[in-house]
């Protein structure tokens, strides 16, 4: 492959709910561009994009898949997404690489709650946007009507460019939208379309509608081009892909009106400047990393301005150091051909450059740049796991890595609070997917449970403790006696420790040892098996022997002190309480903040975008480890959430009681 002309180049990621139609629609271009001879169909599993073995046996999209196409002088770089809000990661690195935002609705559906997440996606992402309706040839329905109502209520201008010759049983075909009025039965259309795009450039509209001189087809076709780039017009087409009715239409739709690298939407570094695309410095970003079993790590590149070729060196900024361009390659959904070098626009696999990561930045080492990370969604299902054969500890923490270095939205961690290794992902089927695959691929077998949530100790009022330490042997003994008191210190203190000791009954030599053995119980924990936190301590008094007082006597006697006054001192439970907010269709309220006030949880705020209602509100951290489940249930997988830290709060009483139930102190020696 030689680098393409970037102002032929059209970067297209197509997005919308399941079955809305993105995958078959590819399978079309595919198809109309030559690339196969026969159109491959999700039923049957022949597509390009679902070459996956599961994708093939759920009949839906699971990764990102890229392919391309040449069509009459144009080159176009096609990324099929997942429609499953489950997968909105690889629908998030598919916009961070493109251009434009194919947006896909099935006619006899109309716009649907998962269509409007990915919409957002393509929003948050700052990309140009087109609506293609799908299944032209399905129901009954005015094409400048359903285009109106998709269009409030997303909030854009949904214009039609390329509309049904006929709907239902009655397509026949397309009609595209004459740029300048004949007079015949899409002048509405023109009209409409013409008063639109002038909008986007003050003399155009001067001219229109003071001086009424229509602009003509080249300046309407650029004036939209810039419309689209600036989100002022989403333009509207129908199809029908099964009969590849209206791809044609569709691939000169966007070879004539869609935007080329040269005109933007603009990819910016971590600064917001622009990075210019016709700059013959070499620039790119990885938006996706797939780590094969068979060919070994690829990483999914974005040019963004210059040429890359096999051999030559790069920065990785992220690392500062050099990294050697190899295996540049053109991706065809599962096959990967060679090709040397590409420019501008491009978008390759490199493989063997084990270094990269996903939103990794490869620069010019002379003018180094640093590209916005994508924003992909935040994972907010959490599960523990561990091997049910412990010998499978390495085996699976490798799993993991690559696991985690192939999805942005899988993440695992250790949590220090609890020891749990614990797992993360967006929805808790994305989650079990991914779990799947990690024992699939490895043969690692595992335990997946409900997560601790890290409490914390404190107590409500001052105390006094008090601890004697003697112990005799026979030999030399043990002694040492603490008194402290123990009271409340402000949320984030942690511990502070102070020595009021006077007159030496202490030595000096031994109060670091008596604040020793404070930590080791308050990492520890009390009356639940949680840290302790922020406490004052303060020594005040106690005894030794001028043999048999040590470091270690003092620890313990400091420990049990400590321990006495906690007890005295109204212990408390806290727990992390979350901002939650969730959105649903407005149908789902009653039971949305019914199950709310089940769980604990505040009510801090509703908003509304058309029929969706977002409910706020805080919420304890282990009343929402089974959300997910419920919210899916409620709202038949219509609703998302997303939840920050607030802040700790204690725990009601009667909770802490059957939390301290449960715990189980392990047996000290005196």
């Amino acid at each position: 492959m030689s680098t393409h002309d970037p102002a032929k180049i059209r970067n297209l990621a197509f997005i919308g709910s399941p079955g809305s139609g993105k995958t078959s629609l590819v399978e079309a271009v595919l198809n109309v561009t030559g690339v196969t001879s026969r159109m491959g169909t999700v039923k049957d599993g022949t597509t390009m994009s679902d070459f996956d073995a599961e994708e093939k046996e759920k009949q839906h999209s699971i990764s990102l898949a890229v392919m391309h196409a040449e069509h009459k002088g144009h080159h176009y770089n096609l990324l099929d997404t997942p429609g499953y809000p489950d997968f909105a990661g690889e629908a998030a690195a598919g916009l961070g690489a493109c251009e434009t935002a194919v947006f896909c609705v099935n006619a006899s559906e109309g716009l649907t709650f998962p269509g409007r997440r990915t919409w957002g996606l393509a929003d948050a992402a700052g990309r140009a946007r087109c609506m293609v309706v799908t299944h032209a040839d399905q129901g009954e329905f005015d094409p400048m009507t359903l285009a109106t109502e998709i269009g409030e209520a997303l909030g854009a201008r949904c214009l039609p460019v390329v509309v049904p010759d006929g709907v239902g049983a009655a397509f026949k075909g397309v009609k595209a939208v004459p740029f300048t009025s004949d007079g015949g039965d899409l002048s509405a259309l023109t009209e409409a379309l013409v008063e639109a795009v002038v909008e986007v450039d003050e003399a155009a509209m001067t001219r229109y509608l003071e001086e009424d001189v229509p602009p003509d087809d080249a300046e309407v076709a650029d004036l939209l081009r810039r419309s689209v780039v600036s989100g002022l017009v989403v333009p509207t087409l129908f199809v029908n892909c099964l009969d590849a009715g209206g791809v044609e239409a569709f691939l000169e739709f966007a070879a004539k009106c869609l935007p080329s690298p040269l005109d933007g939407p603009f990819f910016c570094d971590v600064d917001g400047e622009i990075v210019k695309p016709d700059s013959t410095e070499p620039t790119g970003f990885v938006f996706k990393t797939i780590v094969d079993p068979f060919v070994g790590k690829l990483c999914l590149l974005r040019i963004v301005s210059g040429e890359f070729t096999d051999g030559h060196h790069l920065n990785l900024p992220r690392t500062g150091k050099s990294e050697r361009l190899t295996g540049i390659q053109a991706k065809q959904g599962k096959e990967q051909k060679a090709v040397g070098s590409a420019g501008t626009g491009d978008i390759v696999a490199v493989a063997k450059m084990e270094h990269l990561e996903t939103s990794d930045t490869l620069c010019d080492p002379a003018h180094e740049i640093v590209f916005r990370s994508i924003a992909f969604p935040k994972p907010m299902v959490v599960r523990a796991i561990s091997p049910v054969d412990h010998a499978d500890e390495v085996k699976m923490s490798t799993a993991l890595r690559r696991l985690a270095a192939e999805d942005a939205t899988f993440v695992y961690e250790r949590d220090e609070a609890t020891g749990q290794l614990v797992v993360r992902g967006v929805t808790l089927m994305h989650l079990e997917t991914s779990l799947r695959r990690v024992q699939e691929r490895n043969k690692v077998e595992m335990k997946v449970d409900i997560p601790r949530v890290a409490l914390r100790e404190t107590c409500a009022t001052k105390a006094d403790g008090h601890h004697r330490h003697k112990k005799q042997t026979g030999g030399r003994g043990q002694f040492a006696e603490v008194y402290l008191k123990v009271e409340p210190a402000p949320r984030g203190t942690g511990l502070a420790f102070e020595n009021e000791v006077v007159g030496g009954s202490i030595p000096k030599n031994f109060i670091p040892a008596v604040e020793k053995g404070v930590r080791e119980v308050m990492a520890t924990g009390i009356i639940a098996g949680y840290s302790v936190v922020d406490v004052t301590v303060r020594v005040y008094d106690g005894k030794y022997h001028d043999v048999d007082s040590d470091e270690a006597s003092f620890k313990k006697a400091g420990a049990r002190a400590f321990k006495d006054a906690f007890m005295k001192g109204r212990p408390r439970l806290l727990e992390p309480i979350l901002d939650l907010e969730v959105a649903v269709p407005s149908r789902f309220m009653g039971a949305i903040t019914s199950d709310m006030t089940s769980r604990r949880g505040q009510i801090s705020g509703m908003d509304s975008l058309g029929d969706i209602q977002i409910v706020k509100a805080h919420v304890p951290q282990r009343e929402i480890l089974t959300y997910p489940t419920a919210l899916h249930s409620m709202t038949s997988g219509e609703g998302s959430f997303t939840a920050e830290f607030k802040d700790y709060e204690v725990v009601p009483p009667n909770v802490q009681q059957e939390i301290m139930a449960e715990f189980k102190p392990e047996d000290e020696e005196d």
